[in-house]
């Protein structure tokens, strides 16, 4: 009876143990069918987010399935070299060069656009690859020196035209990461073979701007004081850009809010931008101009022209991630010997509150 229930036993730990192992063969396809694409896109998109540790083992997880498959060394190298800079930002730089080593070796021609990568990272790519030596040559290359294991030449004959060249062991070429108008992180490789075209390079677009990755500040001589409404409200703004791309700026709204006083507040005017573009990782002037057209002030009548009011001015910049609130100015203007309102600003300007 005790034997009958060990040999029981054993059956079923075997029966086990077949049943795991065929849960793992039958999952192993499920797993290698998932879009490397995918997986590689999450792995840059943690690296860009600054989220290393995440990024390290997902683009090491599709690393190691596309080293086991063998047949995609375009998505390898790609997954190598963000993998290498995932470690590079967990100050692991060890690991880090041995991955940019791995992506060296399967594409030796691969470069980092110093357009397009952070400093630090160009720079410790370059010393690998300067440290790892010139790239080999696609094919052996017989040496024009003499060699003491070279055969022996054969007897002179018939003169006989050159053997043309073999196709298809043309230099590689590199084609550097980055377009002109996409700013941002990229990684492209590419060899000649012949005369065949090369693949077009495989570049990755950093993500647009967004509002959180924007600040702007508004700085004005006259803040905080007391004008006559002959002089006028000069500002200046400036619009931070920490994303990885470029933001483009269609212009400065300000708006005039009455603080106190008998006057109305000037209507809203979008003033044009010095520039319309601001670089990823830069601060740039966009707005330096007085506010308004012929002073701070101005009365409807010369009657009832008299007194004092208080105004504050918010600027806000327009961009194409969305409004970016700089701040606000505020002063108080002396109503005295002002000029008539006009009905319309100058160019560039926005017309003065009026005493009502």
């Amino acid at each position: 009876m005790i034997m009958r229930q060990a040999r029981l036993s054993t059956v079923r730990r075997t029966l086990s143990a077949l049943v795991t192992l065929s849960l793992i063969v039958i999952q192993a396809p499920l797993i290698s069918a998932q879009r490397p694409e995918e997986q590689i896109e999450l792995g840059v998109k943690q690296v860009e987010g600054g989220d290393f540790d995440a990024a390290v083992i997902t683009l090491d997880a599709v690393a190691r399935a596309l080293a086991a498959d063998g047949r995609r060394p375009r998505e390898l190298t790609r997954a190598y070299t963000y993998l290498a800079i995932a470690y590079l930002g967990l100050s692991q730089e060890q690991t880090a060069k041995a991955r940019f080593l791995e992506a060296l070796k399967i594409q030796p021609e691969l470069r980092l656009d110093p357009r397009e990568f952070p400093p630090k990272v160009v720079s410790f790519f370059e010393q690998v690859r300067e440290a790892n030596g010139p790239p080999a040559s696609p094919s052996p290359v017989v040496s024009p020196s003499p060699a003491a294991n070279q055969p022996a030449a054969p007897a002179p004959g018939p003169a006989t035209a050159p053997r043309p060249a073999r196709k298809g062991r043309s230099k590689a070429v590199p084609i550097l990461v980055g377009v002109a108008a996409a700013a941002g992180i990229g990684v492209a490789v590419a060899a000649g073979k012949g005369n065949s075209p090369a693949p077009p390079p495989t570049t990755l677009v950093p993500p647009p701007a967004t509002l959180s990755e924007l600040s702007a500040a508004v700085t004005s001589p006259q803040h905080n004081g007391n004008i006559l409404c002959t002089d006028n409200v000069i500002v200046t703004v400036t619009l931070t850009n920490r994303a990885r791309s470029s933001v483009t700026v269609t212009g400065v709204r300000g708006e005039s809010r009455l603080v106190s006083g008998n006057c109305s507040a000037a209507k809203p005017f979008v003033y044009p931008p010095l520039t319309s573009t601001v670089a990823a990782g830069s601060t740039a002037t966009v707005l330096s101009t007085p506010l308004f057209s012929g002073g701070s002030g101005c009365c409807t009548s010369r009657s009832s022209c008299g007194g004092s009011c208080e105004f504050q001015d918010v600027l806000i910049v327009v961009t194409s991630a969305g409004e970016v609130n700089a701040g606000a100015v505020g002063y108080a203007v002396i109503y005295q010997n002002c000029g008539a309102c006009a009905s319309a600003a100058a160019d560039g300007t926005g017309c003065p509150p009026a005493m009502k």
